[in-house]
């Protein structure tokens, strides 16, 4: 009997195939375009990761969503409004949006804004209306007097900012759902989970050194919820059960649930992506590496 192959496969999706559409309907405002990177027609289930350019003057209306909605700031100053509060962002803030809290978006500096966009679980019509999922929240005001992001201020829950200096030294993988050697010279800064909130999805900082050699990064493994990894700095090559591709900068890698995926820096420069998880991975036992049952007699 031949080998069942899995059902579902990760992918590379290259950074140069995203188009910004402007007046997008997950988005209403002025001045703004959507670039939907990963959906429901891409075999996603569980999420709809997009990048959000904001035009110096854009404005997005205040709405609310029956789902989640996180981001990460990857260039300009843009301001948010979140329930009853006004933020200033900078490049490399980064923030959560619980379900069915009002928010509203403004870019006021002279450049555009860039920001990675999550929605879990994903948007569709409700009551036969619509397909993003948006509604009005006209009590929530377009920013116009944002403070900056303090993570120590405790009213500053849904917000916070990413800094290289918050990474702990390489080592193996420690966070929920695995610790152990299968993922070496990782570090991980953890954003949106369940410490701001986050009851669907998880959005983190990871980055390995250059290792010198394949492999000695991330064995191949699965596990039982979706992942992408948006790249922002160097390169990697990626191993999707055994078909090896390579990803850069810009590039999106999609693990469906039970998909096989592995990764190794390639180059002299550390790698560096945005990491999203939906559902939310159980405590122990999320990922499951091939090396570890080798050894094992396999019965069928």
């Amino acid at each position: 009997m031949p080998t069942p192959k899995p059902a579902r496969t990760s992918n590379v999706l290259s950074g140069d195939s995203f188009t910004f559409v402007p007046d997008h309907p997950s988005e209403p405002g002025n001045e703004v375009e959507v670039a939907v990177m990963l959906g429901p027609d891409q075999g996603a289930q569980h999420f709809t990761i997009s990048l959000v350019r904001l035009m110096p003057g854009a404005s997005i209306a205040g709405h609310i969503h029956p789902f989640e909605e996180s981001f990460f700031v990857l260039a300009g100053t843009p301001q948010v409004t979140i329930a009853d509060k006004q933020f200033a962002l900078v490049s490399q803030d980064f923030g959560l949006v619980p379900t069915a809290h009002g928010h509203a978006w403004s870019n006021p500096g002279p450049e555009p804004a860039l920001l990675l966009r999550v929605h879990t679980p994903q948007p569709r019509p409700i009551g036969g209306r619509g397909q993003w999922g948006v509604f009005a929240s006209p009590d929530t005001p377009v920013p116009t007097k944002g403070v900056p992001v303090v993570e120590l201020n405790p009213t500053h829950n849904w917000v916070g900012h990413f800094d290289e200096n918050d990474m702990a030294p390489p080592g193996s993988i420690s966070m929920p759902g695995y610790h152990g050697a299968n993922i070496q010279n990782v570090q991980i800064r953890m954003m949106v989970d369940e410490l701001v909130g986050s009851v669907q999805h998880t959005m983190f900082v990871v980055q390995f050194k250059p290792t010198g050699k394949p492999g000695g990064a991330a064995k191949e493994h699965f596990h039982p919820f979706e992942e992408i990894y948006y790249l922002v700095s160097g390169s990697a090559r990626t191993s999707f059960d055994g078909v090896n591709l390579d990803a850069r900068a810009g590039d999106l890698i999609f693990a469906p649930v039970g998909a096989s995926h592995g990764f190794s820096p390639v180059g002299t420069e550390p790698v560096r992506w945005i990491e999203v998880q939906a559902p939310l991975p159980p405590a122990a036992h999320g990922f499951t590496f091939h090396s570890d049952w080798a050894a094992f007699e396999n019965l069928g």
